[in-house]
């Protein structure tokens, strides 16, 4: 079955074309634009399209450019009283973000369970799937981008983007901020793996990691985490297969 796997975020829409249990292209946008449908589309019909969001402002604009472009093709908005084929274990499924349950769903076929799914986006979100309970919650964390985003409020910091340094000690002001960024992001991350991974009993959790910051952090930290670039967007698809495959 072929699906459109759509994924607004809050920086940006990623879009992904799901064949034969794969992601097997996939593109990126910051603008509401059928560029990156039409790129994954690759001048192919979809059977079905699944719609997953985490930024309500936009949904409206996403939905009417997915029915322009693929007009009469059925189209699910991800909810969370769908089928997930794993068990759902939070007291409110409601507040749960639709990339949390899509990275939950993916990483338990992937990964197998129990798994731990590290998202570094806007945010940072770390989901826990378990054998028996499923999808079990987790940890939602500021992303990369936050940390540089609250240094530079304070009057006498510049504003820097995300980016890496191997320093010993930061001898001006913005390697001061980048160290700061690198090992304090490090230990944010290793202590909350390392408490989730309590929650797995003896055994040992499967993590990987998604997420446009992914590698940049997870090569700071010095962490060896498989990273699935489309992660999400596989959830997704896989989401619509279970509902209405």
């Amino acid at each position: 079955m072929n699906i459109l796997a759509i994924n607004i975020g809050n920086s940006r829409t990623a879009a992904g074309w799901f064949s034969k249990g794969k992601i097997r292209r996939s593109a990126r946008s910051e603008n509401i634009s059928p560029v990156i449908l039409e790129a994954v589309a690759n001048d192919e019909m979809p059977e079905g399209i699944c719609l997953g969001s985490v930024a309500p402002k936009r949904n409206k604009d996403w939905a009417r450019l997915v029915a322009k472009t693929f007009p009469g093709v059925p189209v699910l908005w991800m909810d969370h009283k769908l089928d997930f084929g794993i068990g759902v274990d939070l007291k409110r499924p409601d507040q749960t973000g639709a990339d949390r349950f899509a990275d939950a769903v993916a990483g338990a076929e992937l990964c197998g369970t129990p798994c731990i799914v590290c998202d570094f986006g806007t945010a940072s979100t770390f989901n826990l799937v378990l054998p028996k309970r499923g999808f079990s919650g987790g940890v939602i964390a500021p992303g990369y981008g936050m940390w540089f985003d609250a240094l530079g409020r304070a009057a006498q910091l510049p504003t820097l983007k995300p980016g890496g340094i191997k320093l010993k000690t930061g001898r001006n002001t913005e390697e001061a901020m980048r160290l700061s960024a690198r090992w304090g992001y490090r230990g944010m991350v290793t202590e909350i793996l390392w408490q989730l991974s309590k929650a797995c009993g003896k055994k040992e959790p499967f993590i990987c990691a998604t997420g446009g910051h992914a590698r940049q952090i997870l090569a700071d930290a010095g962490l060896k985490i498989p990273v699935f670039p489309d992660l999400t967007l596989h959830g997704l698809a896989r989401i619509y297969e279970i509902n209405r495959g």
